[in-house]
């Protein structure tokens, strides 16, 4: 059974990811226990679990507050997820299972047939479930425990990317299913190539929209420390 302490964590790091709360905005325990309908000890202890994860941070005077990422970390953090990721379809090939073939099938045809005039937030949602699942699919748990704490700092960016802009999202679905196929047919090599050119051109973009100090995605995401 999840602790308290589990539940607040999981809501406030999906608040976080989601962009209900904003790099820069201070986390006051008590209105976040009354939100979660719970006591102050558990959020407390949640907090400091986000601490660590590197989602928030301490600040003198202010408590805890939501964490931002600079330029340089968002370039770090692609590298690391593209060399992950990399690895991860790669043995995802040579160790798909049936359940995780039919759970990527299920998903990339649900995404296909959303794709025009759809819910953007449940695609978006959608193509996120992908990348976990190849994770997970790769049969390496250390991979995969490393790898969602990667993308946990992605998704922050990446839900404001995708819904300031369709570009990402129409790209990706084509790219996901060549690269389901190259792992469906277990071709390992080929399954590695392809979900490092995806990643590394959504690395281009982010930082290309980030670089441009006009962008809103720019200010969204590092305005705040200005």
């Amino acid at each position: 059974m999840q602790s308290l302490t589990d539940k607040a964590h999981h809501q406030i790091r999906k608040w976080i990811t989601r962009y209900h709360l904003k790099p820069g905005t201070r986390l006051n325990v008590k209105d976040l226990a009354r939100t979660l309908e719970m006591s102050q000890t558990p959020v407390r202890e949640a907090l400091s679990m986000l601490e660590r994860e590197q989602m928030i941070e301490r600040r003198p005077q202010r408590g805890f507050v939501v964490r931002g990422l600079t330029l340089r970390e968002v370039e770090d953090i692609y590298d690391l997820r593209i060399s992950l990721e990399e690895l991860a379809a790669r043995q995802a090939a040579k160790r798909l299972r049936n359940a995780e073939r039919k759970r990527l099938k299920v998903l990339l045809d649900d995404v296909g047939r959303n794709l025009d005039g759809g819910d953007k937030s449940r695609i978006l949602e959608l193509t996120q479930d992908f990348h976990l699942i190849i994770l997970d699919a790769s049969g390496n748990r250390f991979l995969s425990e490393v790898g969602k704490t990667i993308l946990n700092r992605i998704w922050i960016i990446q839900n404001i990317n995708i819904l300031t802009t369709d570009h990402l999202l129409l790209e990706a679905h084509p790219e996901h299913v060549r690269i389901f196929e190259a792992i469906e047919n277990g071709e390992s090599r080929k399954a590695a190539m392809l979900m490092k050119e995806h990643i590394g051109g959504a690395k281009r973009f982010v930082l290309s929209r980030l670089n441009d100090s006009d962008d809103v995605l720019s200010h969204l995401i590092m305005g705040y420390q200005q």
